[in-house]
């Protein structure tokens, strides 16, 4: 059965409850077209970007102002060197599940009960296991699904805080060449399918704890352009991977991208984002 909660909704509240777990939060995203760009920056100076942001809209009209790309590197040169240092790229992929009760469901026997289930994407599997490995371990690539399926749950978690809690986390290197994955309960254990394999993967507080554990502290200028960098490696010669990321970035009007420019280095990360239906994190 279709559970009730959109995926939208959950990415939203388990991105407020993520926030918390770290000093600094940044998160860039194509959704939100009010400024540059960005759906949610947590503690961020967005006094700057409404004052700095060349993707600013007036009324109805498609007016854009703002400044040149150049005095846009250099003021967020400015401002990075203002705020605390990042060191983990953590890209989420939220997954709506289907909740199966009947015992003609095809994983029923791996379970004996009712069970989560949800389908992984080649294109955006591949992505995934490519920016991390080429991310140096400054990358983070997980799975993150609701272990609950009523909307009247989501909202009692959102009340005491616990979508993270009640949530499913599975790392995507785990899922590699399994075509679906399901679970009974929050946490970090499951199945992968269509060969059956339990599936553990790290829990999330591990997983932030070791990145920022093993990672240099980075300004968030570099922090950034260091991940457009391992972006542009990630979808650079993949029969799967690169024809989508070319097809969304001509889509949005970017031509030649350069990691270096702080800019461009955004688009980036957003043009990723919107390809493989990931959400990124910057964290510190």
């Amino acid at each position: 059965m279709e559970i009730e909660l959109k995926e939208k909704t959950f990415e939203k509240y388990f991105g407020h409850e993520l926030a918390r777990l770290t000093k600094i939060t940044f998160s860039p995203d194509q959704c939100d077209e009010a400024l540059l760009g960005f759906d949610e920056a947590f503690f961020m100076p967005v006094d700057w970007f409404l004052r700095f942001g060349p993707y600013m809209r007036h009324r109805r009209r498609q007016r854009l102002t703002g400044v040149e790309i150049e005095q846009f590197n250099k003021h967020g040169k400015t401002v990075a060197s203002h705020m605390p240092s990042f060191k983990l790229n953590l890209f989420v992929q939220f997954k709506r599940p289907t909740f199966l009760k009947s015992r003609g469901a095809k994983e029923w026997s791996d379970w004996n009960q009712s069970y989560y289930r949800y389908e992984t994407m080649a294109h955006q599997q591949e992505a995934l296991e490519r920016i991390d490995a080429q991310s140096f371990g400054r990358a983070a690539t997980i799975y993150a699904s609701p272990a609950f399926w009523q909307a009247a749950d989501l909202w009692e978690h959102v009340r005491n805080e616990a979508v993270v809690e009640y949530s499913n986390i599975a790392s995507v290197g785990k899922l590699k060449d399994h075509e679906h994955y399901s679970y009974i309960a929050p946490g970090y254990f499951g199945k992968g399918h269509s060969e059956t394999v339990d599936i553990k993967s790290d829990p999330l507080g591990q997983i932030i704890g070791t990145g920022f554990e093993r990672n240099e502290p980075l300004l968030l200028n570099e922090h950034l352009k260091k991940t457009a960098f391992a972006i542009i490696q990630a979808t650079s010669g993949s029969d799967i991977v690169t024809p989508v990321f070319q097809q969304v970035q001509t889509a949005m009007g970017f031509e030649n991208l350069n990691p270096n420019s702080l800019y461009d280095a955004i688009a980036i990360i957003g043009i990723f984002s919107e390809a493989f239906g990931v959400r990124y994190y910057a964290m510190g």
